[in-house]
């Protein structure tokens, strides 16, 4: 897919801006004006032919396999249990409480025989070899997304993989390139490109009485200090230390997600550029040293992503888009 101007434009270029985007902060390296990124200038030679609008197979009925049953993956449970010609073969956690939980959540809804795996980080690949999953749901922590995914679909299976779905770059090539070359489809699940609201705009634009859309704004703003109290289960236990290692928007896809869909991004547009800035990194020791003794692993960690994250994106065909991130900042 490319703009009408340049047809022939190489792949891998435009792809290129895409996973910066879908990245953006990440990727510890954050394209700024005047200073790209090093990372984000290389361009591979292209080795594959395109997933764009590929269309797998059509099957009678498909056969889920879950990996991660906590938070997110318990709430997606009753999702897929509820809907036909769905049939959930198999889940896989390390937790026990997490497991357990995804137990009765099955057991309420009638089903029976559903396998389980768990007793290591990699027991999902015991469930892999399966030949009776065609596709795997992924809700795990942000740095399994990628090599699920990977595994996943080299096993043969569609992978369906919460958000983000990878944490680099290079990551991100490579399950374009798996994905080329087993035919597997790999979809993030930015559930936000799906609501009502959203569709209802989508809808509104697609019919033209928005008229024409050059600019969007989109955000991810609200308060998840609380999060910094998970210390040993739970969300805030791994993605509080994403703020001591990243900088820039570590989840932009809830707002950047449903404007890409306005714009037809990859399917007539795309985004060409961008500069990513942040203010000072305050909020989350200032909240640590509130909510937490003065010894405490919260307080000797160093938090670097700034609390306001702020991105300008530059479209091919010139318009503009503003994504912000801030889960810091305390709000009414």
């Amino acid at each position: 897919v490319s703009d009408d101007k340049n047809p022939q434009q190489d792949r891998r270029t435009f792809l290129k801006s895409v996973t910066a985007i879908a990245t953006a902060g990440a990727a510890s390296s954050i394209a700024v004006a005047g200073s790209p990124s090093q990372e984000l200038k290389q361009v591979k030679p292209r080795s594959g032919q395109t997933m764009i609008d590929y269309v797998a197979p059509k099957l009678a009925g498909v056969r889920f396999g879950v990996i991660g049953t906590g938070e997110r993956g318990s709430s997606l449970l009753p999702l897929l249990l509820g809907i036909p010609d769905v049939d959930l073969i198999a889940v896989c956690d390390t937790d026990p409480i997490s497991l357990d939980n995804a137990k009765s959540v099955i057991v309420k809804s009638g089903k029976q025989g559903v396998d389980v795996y768990t007793g290591g980080d990699y027991s999902y690949r015991e469930m892999l070899e399966r030949d009776d999953i065609d596709a795997v749901l992924i809700a795990t922590p942000w740095h399994w997304h990628a090599p699920m995914s990977i595994d996943a679909m080299k096993s043969g299976k569609h992978a369906f993989v919460e958000v983000p779905m990878a944490t680099t770059i290079e990551d991100m090539w490579q399950m374009v390139e798996v994905s080329e070359s087993t035919r597997m489809n790999c979809m993030m699940m930015e559930n936000v490109c799906y609501g009502r609201d959203e569709m209802m705009v989508l809808n509104m634009v697609q019919r033209g009485l928005l008229g024409k859309i050059t600019h969007g704004e989109g955000a991810y703003i609200h308060d998840l200090r609380w999060q910094m109290k998970e210390i040993e289960r739970k969300t805030g236990s791994w993605r509080t230390h994403y703020h001591t290692t990243m900088q820039g928007n570590i989840y932009p896809t809830h707002g950047l997600g449903p404007i890409a869909q306005y714009m037809n991004i990859n399917r007539g547009d795309r985004f060409n550029y961008m500069t990513s800035m942040s203010s000072p990194a305050l909020g989350r020791a200032a909240y640590a040293k509130r909510e937490f003794p003065a010894n405490h692993e919260r307080n000797r960690l160093k938090y670097i992503k700034g609390d306001m994250n702020s991105t300008l994106i530059k479209t091919a065909r010139g318009r503009s888009i503003v994504v912000q991130y801030d889960t810091t900042t305390a709000r009414p």
